[in-house]
């Protein structure tokens, strides 16, 4: 297969419409960025790998399915785009493992203006699908479902951003749920991990107080550190948070202490360590619950109740598209028309109008 620039090289062919000297100005732009910064950065990153590799505990993981009963719950949500307002779906669903039965709440939907600001409208669906998500994992349990490791698609450890996103009513939801949770799965004694697939904080990097030696997150750095099967020792997320911005309202808020620690479970260089947390009541298991990921998480790196936990939530631009061909169709034989649900200007190809 030919690479853009060889294309453009070879017969000037455009690629999606773009203009051929305007899209290799780009693609030039972007290589000669990134290369600058890997040239700077490398150095800086092998030197400070290699410091923190001899200095920092590192462990390496067993792999073993330690919990008989394992159940995975994510969210999913989706914004729909209309001319004349924002609609958003919001679900969450828990997948368990080894029986495959699923668990759900009712879908829940919200409708903003575009008087609204667009980034206000996505930090209130953010938290309202967190929020969500852990409504739908406590009603798992409280329903009395048999599990022995309850794994969250999602963060325990909350950074200070989420204390502004959405509205107070909102952000008090989503502390309760998380305590609630919490609270429920000490009581029924369940082993409970927030697995966190993209983590962008600097939680290790303030523990370590290395922040003013680097502005890389957590998870690239540690990408140069640990080998797949290897994971960091446990650390504190909102002492760290409190070391670097002197508070943590939201941790504060929900008022259990967390744990943390960054595993690596996939060989590939493209994939970088995830972040697993703990409550404190599960310290004891940390060893276990530690293994059971490294020996579920053959599909990229993830534990595998977690994947189809996603799979199953997911809602999906394609079903996005059904569901407004449904409601054009309903429109169509309604006396207001179609027109009442015109997409918003450039959306209307996945959408299917």
């Amino acid at each position: 297969m030919l690479t853009v620039g060889e294309r453009i090289a070879r017969d000037g062919s455009e690629l999606d419409g773009s203009v051929p000297g305007l899209y290799l100005s780009i693609r030039n732009l972007l290589i000669e960025e990134v290369t600058r910064d890997i040239e700077e950065d490398s150095p800086a990153v092998r030197e400070l790998a290699d410091r923190l590799r001899r200095d920092l505990p590192i462990y390496q993981m067993g792999s073993r399915g330690s919990f008989p009963r394992v159940s995975g719950a994510d969210a999913g949500s989706h914004i729909l785009p209309l001319a004349s307002r924002r609609y958003a779906v919001i679900s969450a669903l828990v997948y368990s493992l080894p029986s495959g039965s699923r668990f759900f709440l009712d879908p829940e939907s919200l409708t903003i203006p575009y008087s609204a600001q667009g980034e206000g409208f996505r930090g209130l669906v953010n938290i309202r699908r967190e929020a969500k998500l852990y409504e739908t994992a406590l009603r798992f349990v409280e329903e009395g479902n048999a599990v022995d490791l309850l794994l969250i698609d999602g963060p325990l450890a909350f950074s200070n951003w989420w204390g502004l996103a959405g509205r107070e009513e909102d952000r008090r939801r989503l502390v309760d749920s998380v305590r609630g949770l919490l609270t429920r799965c000490m009581e029924e004694e369940i082993a409970v991990a927030g697995i966190v697939k993209r983590p962008s904080a600097r939680y290790l990097v303030y523990s370590l107080g290395l922040q003013g030696e680097t502005d890389l997150p957590d998870s690239f750095l540690l990408l140069h550190i640990l080998r797949p099967g290897e994971r960091t020792d446990i650390f504190s997320p909102r002492s760290a948070l409190r070391r670097a911005t002197r508070e943590s309202p939201v941790m504060d808020a929900i008022s259990c202490p967390i744990y943390s620690f960054y595993g690596r479970f996939s060989k590939e260089w493209s994939i970088p360590p995830i972040r697993i947390d703990l409550p404190a009541h599960c310290l004891a298991q940390m060893e276990e619950v530690a293994e059971y990921c490294n020996y579920s998480s053959f599909w990229r790196g993830i534990p595998l109740p977690i994947v189809r936990a996603d799979e199953e939530v997911r809602i999906s631009k394609s079903l996005m598209s059904e569901i407004y061909s449904d409601m054009v169709c309903s429109a169509g034989r309604r006396s207001w028309g179609v027109s009442h649900l015109a997409p918003y200007w450039g959306e209307d190809k996945w959408m299917g109008a």
